[in-house]
């Protein structure tokens, strides 16, 4: 199990190494009676390699499931920060003209990456796409598939015809929550997405 919490920058850390720190969550299950131990993830932005330190709580005794707080710019499994992954998302889906390479390649010169693969996007843009019919469904709104509720297979990828679907049902999400100008503050504006949806985005690219 995740707990989401807020965290520094990834750039402010001290060495490269950042360490998640949560001192409410902490007590509450010590309290409890589970022990603190660390979990490391590794994650990569602007040429530079960072180390997320997570505390994980544990309750082997009563065989608890074990809990893990992290930072909400972490998809636990994925090299990069979840802005990267947004971005990618949003540049492809509003220029309908330009395909999966170009917004590939204007995020890797964005973030600083030496890899970003037009696939990495491709996979992330489906997952989005059935993560936002998810969240609309349980919220009382579309059915989880497309944003009008209908059931469309993901496509395969890469030609754009295929990803009509999909671009349009994420550029509408990702435009009402973030707005227009969010790129200039991007990790910020999708630290606040994520604290928000985290449980079904976390369902999908996890």
């Amino acid at each position: 199990m995740f707990i989401l919490t807020r965290a520094s920058a990834i750039e402010n850390c001290k060495d490269n190494i950042l360490r998640v720190h949560d001192v409410a969550t902490e007590k509450r299950h010590l309290d409890a009676g589970y022990h603190r131990h660390d979990r490391n993830y590794e994650i990569t932005e602007q040429c530079k390699e960072y180390t997320v330190v997570c505390p994980e709580f544990r309750n082997d005794a009563k065989g608890l499931e074990p809990i893990v707080v992290i930072p909400d710019f972490l998809v636990s499994g994925r090299p990069y920060p979840v802005y990267v992954y947004l971005y990618a998302i949003d540049i492809y889906s509003n220029a309908p003209e330009k395909g999966q390479r170009w917004a590939a390649e204007e995020t890797r010169k964005q973030f600083g990456l030496e890899t970003f693969a037009h696939t990495t996007l491709g996979r992330a843009l489906k997952a989005f796409a059935r993560a936002i019919g998810v969240a609309e469904a349980a919220t009382g709104g579309a059915e989880p598939g497309t944003a009008d509720g209908g059931k469309v297979e993901p496509p395969h990828f890469p030609t754009v015809k295929k990803t009509e679907a999909l671009r349009k049902q994420a550029s509408a999400f990702l435009r009402s929550k973030l707005g227009q100008a969010w790129r200039q503050t991007a990790a910020a504006a999708c630290g606040r997405l994520a604290r928000e949806w985290f449980r079904e985005y976390q369902r999908f690219l996890l």
